[in-house]
């Protein structure tokens, strides 16, 4: 199977559409998807989603064949029904929610780059599951962006503490939230777990955290609402990642790599994520579906586009002096997490259902036989 599907990737420019030809084709890209999904289904259940499986292979082909500048492929979601999709997201602008103050932005004109990558202030992209979560991780990337450039420490921050205490006794987390909320709550309570301490289960739990460490080594003095233009956000990075939101729409869902434009949004934001850097080009928001989804975890949106409300729900926290010092023995957790994604034995697999760049260079842990030759 395997040989079979590095043939197809290594002699053809599109292997989507190759496998369109027939079906034995097909079913074999059906099967090996499975495997590196980790999919296991009963026959009735394998024919309905071989069925959902077709029509993603046969989008993103098409998608393809456009030549827009971004390429589609296959992810987590291919063989997903549209309700399934849908639990991936999470943010509800609906909610009554904390509002900050306008971000004050100086008039010097943004650096005509920034990446907080490069600068030791990302940490590895997540997996929130099938909770609608995506505000808690919205809002953990920036912090752990800001936290970096105030305090130079970079601690991989618990959603889990945000999922379970922001709504406590009100609403369940995984219905959906707003990243303004999770700062209200860092805000109000001074403190957030590491996800070394506190494991993701994806499920709403009890807010019970008087006996975790506190990872904080800063005072958080609140959050600010960054301007809904494009050029506030490329100032506003340059003071740290920024939890931002957008509507994904089904193209954005199977999105692989390159720079990501949709005409087909109707501007209502569904999903909270981290942007962490630009350049002249792109946006770089680190998303959390795994880094098997997009380009490393990773989608690059255009600029000079309105992408989807991009920078209509955008806020920052706000951080200062040092505040609670954690138990030095605590730190970030590479595999934390539920269901990683899972870890590529061979170049082929990898190739085709990763971006083995991408992964080699930030998250080797995925697939630490295949990076040791790249």
């Amino acid at each position: 199977m395997i040989l079979l599907l590095a043939t197809l990737v290594l002699t053809s420019a599109d292997p989507l559409r190759d496998a369109l030809q027939s079906n034995e084709r097909l079913a074999k890209l059906f099967v090996q998807y499975e495997n590196a999904e980790g999919r296991v289904y009963d026959a009735n259940e394998a024919r309905f989603r071989f069925g959902l499986f077709r029509k993603s292979v046969q989008s993103a082909a098409d998608i393809n064949a456009q030549d827009l500048g971004w390429s589609a492929g296959l992810n987590l979601f291919s063989d997903m029904t549209t309700e399934e999709k849908q639990q991936y997201l999470g943010l509800n602008i609906s909610l009554p929610h904390a509002r900050g103050e306008l971000l004050p932005l100086s008039d010097v004109p943004a650096a005509g780059e920034v990446d907080w990558r490069q600068e030791g202030a990302v940490t590895r992209v997540k997996q929130q599951g099938s909770c609608g979560s995506c505000w808690s991780f919205g809002a953990v990337g920036s912090i752990e962006g800001v936290h970096k450039k105030e305090t130079g420490h970079l601690v991989m921050f618990a959603e889990q503490e945000l999922l379970d205490c922001t709504y406590e006794g009100s609403r369940d987390g995984c219905q959906g939230g707003l990243m303004h909320d999770a700062f209200r709550y860092m805000k109000e309570s001074q403190r957030l777990a590491p996800s070394s301490a506190v494991s993701y289960t994806a499920k709403d739990g009890s807010c019970n955290y008087h006996d975790k460490a506190n990872a904080l080594r800063a005072t958080v003095q609140g959050m600010y609402k960054v301007p809904s233009t494009e050029s506030s956000h490329t100032s506003a990075l340059t003071k740290g990642p920024i939890a931002v939101a957008f509507e994904v729409t089904n193209k954005c869902q199977q999105y692989r790599g390159g720079v990501f434009r949709d005409t087909s949004c109707k501007g209502q934001p569904n999903h909270a994520v981290t942007m962490v850097a630009y350049n002249s080009r792109s946006f770089a928001i680190k998303n959390s579906w795994g880094a098997g989804w997009g380009d490393g975890g990773y989608i690059y949106m255009s600029r000079n586009h309105d992408n989807c409300g991009l920078y209509s729900h955008s806020v920052v926290i706000s951080l200062a002096g040092k505040g609670p010092n954690p138990d030095p023995t605590v730190g970030p957790d590479p595999t934390d997490g539920p269901n990683p994604d899972p870890i590529c034995e061979d170049w082929s697999e990898c190739k085709t259902f990763h971006n083995i760049e991408y992964i080699c260079k930030w998250q080797p842990h995925y697939c630490p036989k295949t990076c040791g030759i790249c």
